[in-house]
């Protein structure tokens, strides 16, 4: 999986409803931890190694990671402070994905039915956030 996908995935798993401690322990562990910085645009790399180094600070007790015992350590408004980075690291790495097919005039071509899937997916997003509110 691309580095993109593993972002992507470790936002998706930052955005569950657990506690915020537990879903930036399983967002590293099962998604960024194993990212290869290389692949990422080399203006972002230093800001993931930056978050990689700081969720690997600490020694773990015997049974646990790195990460584990560091975001065991955090509080919760700084692990809510490194969930949050991830979330900009991944816009940039999205946002800098698509200025390069901008630049490199990258047609994508997407075929009808997908359109009409997706048409019918955001037509029906708005009720739903509606009837969660109710």
């Amino acid at each position: 999986m691309s580095a993109w996908g593993k972002l992507h995935a470790a936002v998706l798993e930052l955005a569950k409803s657990s506690p915020i401690k537990q879903r930036l322990t399983f967002a590293f562990s099962k998604h960024l931890s194993n990212v290869d910085a290389t692949q990422l645009p080399a203006t972002l790399r230093p800001e993931f190694l930056e978050i990689v180094q700081a969720l690997e600070a600490v020694a773990p007790m015997p049974g646990e990671s790195r990460v584990q015992a560091t975001v065991r350590k955090m509080s919760a408004e700084d692990a809510d402070l490194y969930a949050a980075r991830i979330v900009v690291l991944f816009g940039e790495v999205a946002r800098a994905s698509t200025l390069r097919a901008v630049e490199t005039d990258a047609v994508i071509e997407v075929p009808a039915a997908r359109l009409d899937r997706l048409s019918e997916e955001a037509r029906s997003v708005v009720p739903l956030l509606y009837a969660a509110e109710a």
